[in-house]
Parts: C-alpha cells; structure tokens; sequence
C-alpha cells in the first residue's frame, strides 16, 4: 500500500498487472477539480492499454487507450458517481477481457482490452488534481 500526496504518482510491477490484479485507489479531488486521470502503461514504449478520465464539468467518464502513436474511440458513461471534495475508492480489476471499474464498490463500467498482451501491462500512473490516500496493487486471481 502507497499514502501519497501528489499530483502525479505511479508504480509498477515487471511481471505485469493484468489479468487477475486490482489496484484501487482512495482519495479525494480539490473543489476546483475539473478531471484526473488513472492510466494504465505498457511495455514497451508511452502506450496507454486504459486511461480512466472522470471530468466532472461535464458529469462523464471517458475511457481510451492509446496504441501505435494513437488514441482510440472514447467510450464514455455517464454514469458519474463522484464528487469534488468527497472520498472516493475507485477499484480497477482485469480479468482476461475486461478492466472492471468500480466507485465506492459499485460497478460503473467495464473496458474491453484493446492492448491484448496484458502481461506487458506494468505500471499504473495517477495524474492531476487528486489527493491519493492509498494505492492498493493486489491480486485477486481470475472469476
């Protein structure tokens, strides 16, 4: 477990986080949050295999990935279970298919793998304007 303040945190596990880890992340945004970002990295290179961009101007979350010098299609809910001010635990799980995100426990989406070498997904990034007060990498085996 990490306790950071930070505008920018990450860690990463050679052996790769997907499929079968969580990582979940308790925190809280400032009053004048406009988004923050949860990305998760591969090998080799700046590809992005999930970002996780809740924006709260416009009350959605868009996820994407970011492979071979491009951004995909968004996929947007907007199902938006967050608040500025207010903790949250937002739980991103992978099994062989999906990344499965939850806030407060409650599922809001499910991401397709667009990267699918998962074993060369190892590090997770957090960025912005958030107050992190643990980052959670575990395992929880595949369902």
């Amino acid at each position: 477990m990490f306790h950071v303040v930070a505008s920018k945190f990450e860690a990463s596990r050679p052996d790769g986080l997907c499929p079968g880890w969580s990582v979940r992340v308790k925190g809280e945004t400032s009053s004048s949050t406009n988004t923050f970002q949860i990305n998760f990295l591969c090998d080799p290179g700046e590809q992005v295999a999930l970002h996780f961009n809740p924006r709260f101007a416009d009350s959605v979350i868009i996820c994407n990935s970011f492979l071979d010098n491009c951004w995909g299609q968004e996929v947007v809910t907007d199902t938006f279970p967050l608040e500025p001010k207010e903790p949250f635990q937002i739980e991103i799980y992978s099994d062989q298919n999906y990344f499965h995100v939850f806030v407060d426990e409650n599922k809001v989406l499910q991401y397709e793998h667009r990267h699918k070498q998962l074993s060369t997904i190892f590090k997770v990034q957090i960025l912005d304007d958030i107050q992190i007060s643990s980052v959670e990498v575990t395992r929880r085996g595949l369902y």
